[in-house]
């Protein structure tokens, strides 16, 4: 009877002190694949195997960071073309409009046309760039171009799966105000003038004219898992 008893009080303490169990990915949005081909079809499987064609996106706490995972219909070995074209997901938290932007290789300032983020002159990202940006505001520009000027939150450390097609980009809670209960949901306002969730041509880093190469949006709201739960009321 007491090894039955320490037996039980051992399982319960391990079980106390053992982490609380992530909540699983949750998919916000899926696209269909091979429809990345700017009008052209014939285009499909060049820019689908440059890694341009968006299949789904999720998200999941996991570390004290909201992860964003971007899964691909196809995904050259390197993850994806440098500097070429970039990727937007314009996000909403308790009210306040953010997006990432994610590309495989960033040199030096990324728009010396708009004249912004003096502070990055110079910066180098060869394995990949992630950037978190906020405050979005559309500005108009000399001659037939208007910019949409985000703010540069930080920087941080994302990867690439390319057996699986994806990148993961971390981002910290506390970067965005997030907590137990806040939801986040699509993004609006100045933060989807270019697109809500799309890979964007990077001629012009923040040009609303950017060629769009596959777009969607975000289609479900996420909840930061945690906090105590409401009781429900005695009738």
């Amino acid at each position: 009877m007491r090894k039955t008893l320490a037996a039980g009080l051992v399982a319960g303490l391990l079980a106390t002190l053992a982490p609380a169990a992530a909540a699983a990915p949750m998919t916000v949005w899926e696209d269909e694949e091979g429809d990345a081909f700017l009008g052209d079809a014939t285009l499909a499987p060049v820019f689908g195997g440059a890694g341009f064609d968006l299949a789904s996106g999720s998200l999941e706490v996991k570390d004290g960071n909201l992860e964003f995972t971007v899964v691909h219909a196809q995904m050259p070995p390197f993850g994806n073309v440098p500097e070429a074209a970039r990727f937007i997901w314009a996000f909403n938290v308790d009210g306040t409009d953010y997006r990432i932007t994610v590309k495989r290789a960033d040199i030096g300032k990324p728009d010396v046309v708009a004249g912004q983020t003096t502070e990055r002159l110079g910066r180098v990202d060869v394995n990949g760039h992630f950037r978190l940006e906020g405050e979005c505001a559309t500005e108009a520009a000399p001659a037939v171009f208007s910019f949409v000027n985000c703010k540069p939150l930080g920087y941080f450390e994302g990867s690439y799966d390319t057996a699986a097609k994806t990148f993961v980009f971390p981002l910290p809670l506390d970067a965005v105000g997030a907590k137990p209960g806040s939801k986040v949901i699509a993004g609006g306002g100045d933060a989807i003038g270019i697109c809500g969730v799309c890979w964007v041509s990077h001629y012009a880093e923040r040009s609303l004219q950017a060629t769009v190469i596959d777009q969607d949006s975000q289609e479900k709201s996420f909840t930061i898992p945690g906090g105590k739960k409401k009781k429900k009321k005695k009738k």
